[in-house]
């Protein structure tokens, strides 16, 4: 007898067989065929059915229970698979899980901020289109024994990443399709820093290639054409010094930058004496703002506290501000200094003013990059490297303390910063 469909198996239980059988015996007997053989015939084939509908039984109930084991089994899998990603939302960096058909199985907090809070369940390609990605992943996916693949990711704001592919090993055993992983590693500050390296060298290198050329010329010159011409020695020669020293007062900037960076995170000890180190260097730098008819203008708080600092670096800060303010800033103008206590009298507050030509304001965000000038021209005429800014934010920042600067132009520029107070022992 041949398997039946479930729909008709499902009558022939006991119930349905024995009727049958009581039927076929009652129809024998009204006709008088009831007989030895028949009843053998009769029951033979209530034997066989019984034996089949046993045997069917038999194979449905493994049946059953193959199917509710592999359903515990695929119910015990989203609960790891949610373990493992909410511990994922713990990284930092973005990490998703792809399976073979590129959906992404799981992703962490990291990974849905950067591509979207929606992406599991979704075809990873839809978030990461670049053909070198989906070329990784296909290579990735495509069997067992596959190297990982790096890929670079930028995304729409200027973030870049490079996304590590791999693929996830399984025994051989297990009859499970390919998965890979993504991990994303952000590479923008590395990247920003190498452009600024590279801007950097580029930009001291111009500035000590101008100098050095026209010396190089000045020299041929002399060499050559304006040999025997007295008056042009003493005029190129001087012109010769003048770049010389333009390009130590760049060398010994350089040199500046490069030791306060190197210093950047060790927080300085020292007490100073700000309010004398202030009228000294006032009086350093009186001259130079005489010579334009700048008058200076000190406001010092009387007993006035010490601050905790280095007292080298913030006598090059205030080198720095006051002689570009007594360079920029008009003639027969005065030039405001104030340091006076905060409020919470843990800092002591420092403006510089000027009652210069101003700064626009598109200028401003840019001033303490190196080497940056609002005209160069008039930069380099003055005697300025670009780099005066730059060296006193980075003492600043050491300092625990950043510049600010606000400018208007026609009325000046003012520049500001908090230095803190040194605590008294007992503190």
């Amino acid at each position: 007898m041949a398997l039946q469909s479930k729909p008709y198996i499902a009558l022939l239980n006991e119930r349905t067989i024995i009727v049958a059988i009581v039927f076929t015996l009652a129809l024998m007997w009204s006709f008088g065929q009831l007989s030895f053989l028949g009843a053998v015939i009769v029951s033979g084939v209530s034997a066989s059915c019984l034996v089949q509908l046993s045997v069917r039984r038999r194979f449905e109930e493994l049946e059953a229970r193959r199917a509710a084991i592999q359903k515990r089994k695929r119910a015990k899998r989203p609960t790891s698979v949610s373990i493992r990603a909410k511990a994922l939302d713990q990284l930092p960096s973005p990490f998703m899980l792809i399976d073979s058909d590129h959906r992404i199985v799981v992703a962490n907090l990291a990974a849905k901020d950067l591509l979207g809070e929606d992406i599991v369940g979704n075809d990873a390609t839809f978030y990461l289109r670049q053909v070198e990605f989906i070329t990784a992943l296909e290579k990735v996916l495509s069997g067992p024994g596959s190297d990982f693949q790096v890929v670079r990711y930028t995304n729409s704001k200027d973030r870049i990443f490079d996304v590590t592919v791999a693929a996830i090993p399984h025994r051989k055993s297990d009859e499970q399709q390919p998965e890979a992983v993504l991990f994303f590693y952000e590479v923008t500050s590395l990247i920003r820093a190498e452009q600024m390296r590279a801007d950097f060298v580029a930009n001291a290198s111009h500035e000590l290639r101008t100098p050095l050329t026209s010396i190089l010329g000045f020299i041929e010159t002399l060499i050559g054409p304006a040999a025997d011409d007295k008056d042009a020695h003493g005029r190129f020669l001087g012109i010769m010094q003048t770049e010389a020293e333009r390009m130590v007062r760049l060398i010994d900037d350089l040199l500046s930058l490069s030791r306060i960076e190197m210093t950047r995170y060790v927080a300085p000890e020292m007490e100073v004496d700000l309010k004398k180190l202030i009228v000294n260097t006032v009086s350093a730098i009186q001259p130079a703002a005489a010579a334009r008819n700048i008058r200076m203008e000190c406001n010092i708080s009387d007993n006035l506290a010490y601050i905790r600092g280095d007292g080298d670096q913030l006598t090059q800060v205030f080198i720095n501000l006051l002689s570009n303010a007594s360079k920029y800033c008009d003639p027969d103008s005065t030039l405001h200094i104030s340091a006076t206590p905060t409020l919470d009298n843990k800092r002591i507050h420092v403006k510089i003013r000027d009652e210069g030509p101003g700064i626009p304001q598109e200028h401003l965000a840019r001033l303490t990059e190196r080497f940056y000038r609002v005209d160069t021209a008039r930069s380099r005429k003055m005697g300025g490297t670009g780099l005066g800014l730059a060296i006193v934010k980075h003492i600043l920042l050491r300092h625990d303390t950043s510049l600010d600067i606000k400018s208007e132009v026609g009325k000046g520029t003012e520049f500001s910063f908090r230095l803190p107070i040194a605590q008294k022992p007992s503190e």
